[in-house]
């Protein structure tokens, strides 16, 4: 048995054929809906009918900040109470579709269960030195560094870059701004500075995908670990926190053996700048030939024959 978190702000059609796919009785559904720009939830509403699906709105989470770790862990404790039959918790974003049948996604992630395996991609980094890195904004000003459509993104004056490499993303400290989704990204102050090397002076820093597939052995042992609470209060003011929480956590604690790189994800990162490639028809030799559970990005308004084609594959 699985439980589902889908973190979602917008294409809420897509979000419902989503849930077409994966449904069943025997799982349980999280769907953690964004709700700061008040989107149109119409498409999933019937799927609150049903007792294994719950839906929560939230306000604005500001992309970069601590907002979707907040969400992803409080959907894992959420969904400890909800029911007590699961195995696996999967995080998955509304953009994503998969791969494989349900049937198929429930055999592959039980091979794990006798020995409460995790799937997380987490790779362990050396820690960096503020001095070593490009200062991004050079100016006097706040200067705005990026847009993701629900989120702006703000640097500070004398702030270094906080994707100039994946390491320094403790090196720099975040604000959110409630309600507006705006996060202030600031080079980090030498008091709070001098706590996070203590602190990463005694426990590696990891980082991987916000995308996984967690035993539910580890999350019980996780809710009831003050490492963990520690760990967020060290990490909620770094950079994009999501992708590190989880896999400093499970490296650091008594699941660190219990781990497979294994993920499950098939996601495409063509040229230069690393970013995410939302599929198209164009990919779909890449996405037939492969056996990962998951893939992303899917956007229905940017090429729908390619959501439809990969849908029959999985059905």
């Amino acid at each position: 048995m699985i439980a589902y978190h889908i973190l979602c702000h917008n294409n809420f059609p897509q979000v419902a054929r989503l849930m077409e796919a994966l449904y069943s009785p025997e799982d349980v559904f999280l769907i953690d809906i964004d709700d700061g720009n008040k989107p149109n939830t119409t498409a999933i509403e019937r799927f609150g009918a049903h007792d294994n699906v719950h839906i929560l709105r939230d306000k604005n989470i500001g992309w970069g900040g601590a907002g979707t770790l907040r969400k992803s862990i409080n959907a894992a404790f959420f969904l400890l109470d909800a029911d007590k039959r699961w195995d696996y918790f999967v995080n998955l974003s509304g953009q994503d579709l998969p791969l494989q049948s349900p049937d198929a996604i429930k055999e592959r992630l039980a091979k794990g269960l006798e020995d409460q395996i995790s799937y997380i991609r987490a790779c362990k980094l050396p820690p960096e030195k503020i001095e070593d890195h490009e200062v991004f904004n050079k100016t006097q000003k706040i200067v705005q560094w990026g847009d993701r459509g629900h989120t702006k993104i703000f640097g500070n004056p004398g702030t270094i870059h906080p994707k100039d490499a994946t390491a320094v993303r403790w090196l720099v400290d975040v604000t959110e701004v409630g309600e507006k989704g705006e996060v202030y990204v600031g080079t980090c102050d030498p008091l709070l500075l001098r706590r996070r090397q203590e602190f990463f002076s005694k426990y590696d820093f990891a980082v991987g995908a916000n995308w996984f597939n967690l035993h539910r052995a580890m999350l019980e042992h996780m809710r009831n670990d003050p490492f963990a609470y520690e760990l967020f209060d060290v990490l909620r003011t770094t950079f994009i926190p999501d992708e590190s929480y989880f896999q400093t956590y499970i490296k650091n604690s008594a699941f660190r053996e219990k781990t497979s790189n294994d993920y499950g994800r098939l996601i495409l990162r063509p040229g230069p700048v690393p970013r995410v490639k939302v599929f198209e028809m164009s990919d779909w030799e890449d996405i037939d030939a492969s056996n990962e559970l998951f893939g992303r990005k899917f956007d229905i308004n940017h090429d729908a024959e390619i959501v439809n084609k990969v849908l029959a594959r999985a059905a």
